[in-house]
């Protein structure tokens, strides 16, 4: 059985546009670089979206509609996909996130995965109940952060509470090394970290964290959630995202004052 004709159209939007992609071109005994043709990409990019590791573009599935008489059923399934939850998205967000261009994060519980130290990682997992997963999970974090120091690396803009930098995790040892972390990781030219201070009082961000990425001229988000989060590729949503992470970032700090306070509290770890 080949890849595509194990995925289960019932595991996800994706995993059902993923087969009905093969089942209509293999039901009109069209090969792929046949069908390539039809929606002017390579052959391999079509075999890549029935296998479940691409995901095609609106307008590919318009062209395909046209093609097949199909009513539209292909550019709905891909709104459904992009729109609705998808079980297996954070493997999605992962090569998503290592091709981004510009990454903008806002947290307002904790220090966000891709700055997170192995000690701060390892004691979340800890406090989360997470016990097998600490090492393997930990590692994973790691293997994260190293899109940071590629030889392009993506433009990294995090807005942070001030809750974040006061709430002990691990204890005073490991908040010092996280927030001395923080300071290091701002001075890269790429890296921008403001904080939210508590004066401000209430902001859009309280209602949960998220993470918007670009990748050339597409806009992604991921919004989380208490059992796990939601990737976002609906461009609408994905816009109202990116108009709160600039109303919090009006609300920030200066980079000099969000530098003192990050200084201040990690000092008052003794």
């Amino acid at each position: 059985m080949s890849v595509r004709e194990s995925i289960d159209p019932k595991a996800s939007h994706w995993a059902w546009l993923a087969f009905d992609l093969w089942f209509h071109r293999t039901k009109r005994d069209l090969s792929l670089a046949q069908m390539g043709q039809i929606v002017k990409v390579a052959r391999g990019t079509v075999s890549n979206w029935e296998a479940g590791r691409l995901r095609p573009k609106e307008e590919h599935m318009i062209r395909l509609d046209e093609a097949w008489h199909t009513g539209g059923h292909f550019e709905r399934l891909l709104w459904y996909a992009r729109t609705g939850h998808d079980p297996d998205w954070f493997k999605q967000y992962i090569q998503y996130e290592a091709a981004a261009d510009v990454i903008r994060v806002h947290d307002g519980k904790w220090i966000p995965l891709l700055v997170q130290t192995e000690a701060y990682a390892q004691a979340i997992l800890w406090a989360a109940g997470r016990v097998r997963e600490v090492e393997v999970e930990s590692r994973a974090r790691l293997k994260r952060q190293e899109n940071l120091t590629r030889d392009d690396p993506p433009y990294l803009w995090i807005l942070l509470d001030q809750e974040v930098l006061e709430c002990p995790v691990g204890g005073p040892e490991v908040m010092r090394a996280q927030l001395a972390r923080l300071l290091e990781l701002d001075e890269h030219p790429c890296i921008s970290i403001r904080v939210v201070a508590r004066s401000v009082g209430w902001h859009p961000g309280h209602d949960g964290h998220f993470q918007i990425l670009k990748i050339g001229s597409r806009d992604l988000a991921y919004a989380g959630a208490q059992i796990g989060g939601r990737l976002i590729e609906s461009g609408d949503e994905v816009a109202r995202l990116g108009i709160r992470f600039d109303q919090i970032g009006a609300l920030a700090l200066s980079r000099a004052a969000s530098r003192e306070m990050i200084g201040q509290t990690m000092r008052a770890y003794q």
